[in-house]
């Protein structure tokens, strides 16, 4: 069996779907409970959203003046 075997075999392996379920598996178990992540996640959002909307009241003139009340 030489290297290009080898490269063969893993990437089939790498493609399979009992390779993605485990990988998949672990992820979930890592991810699961862990309170670090969520509160990491729940900063990232708050200031996404504190962003948006510093920028939408800042350029409010832009878009606000583009609004209409009509039917599709």
């Amino acid at each position: 069996m030489d290297k290009s075997d080898v490269n063969k075999t893993v990437k089939i392996y790498m493609n399979s779907d009992e390779f993605k379920a485990k990988i998949e598996k672990i992820v979930k178990e890592k991810l699961k409970n862990n309170q670090e992540i969520d509160d990491r996640v729940v900063d990232i959002t708050k200031n996404v959203i504190t962003q948006l909307f510093k920028t939408l009241w800042t350029k409010r003139n832009t878009w606000r003046n583009n609004l209409t009340n009509k039917n599709n």
